[in-house]
């Protein structure tokens, strides 16, 4: 049981850092001219993370740092939770 909790605490806490990332990325854009909706970005954090990664490649020739921050912790809370059902699964 407490690899499961663990395991879902780790998600928990990468799904916030995720959300986080998404609101700098937002806030990224806004900056840069482009129309972001605040009340959205849980949902649109995905379409802000191409928009940015577009438009950091146009300028810098490089992907931004935020775009890999945020892919990363989204991929990594999907693997936690997916760990913690998988260990609630095995374990009941």
């Amino acid at each position: 049981m407490i690899a499961f909790t663990i395991l879902a605490m780790l998600a928990i806490l990468c799904a916030i850092g995720s959300v986080i990332a998404g609101v700098r990325i937002a806030n990224d854009l806004r900056a840069r001219g482009k129309h972001t909706n605040p009340a959205l970005i849980r949902w649109m954090v995905f379409k802000y993370m191409a928009d940015y990664k577009r438009i950091t490649l146009e300028e810098t020739g490089k992907v931004g740092p935020l775009y890999n921050q945020c892919a990363t912790i989204s991929a990594l809370a999907a693997l936690f939770a997916i760990a913690a059902i998988l260990v609630k699964i095995i374990l009941s």
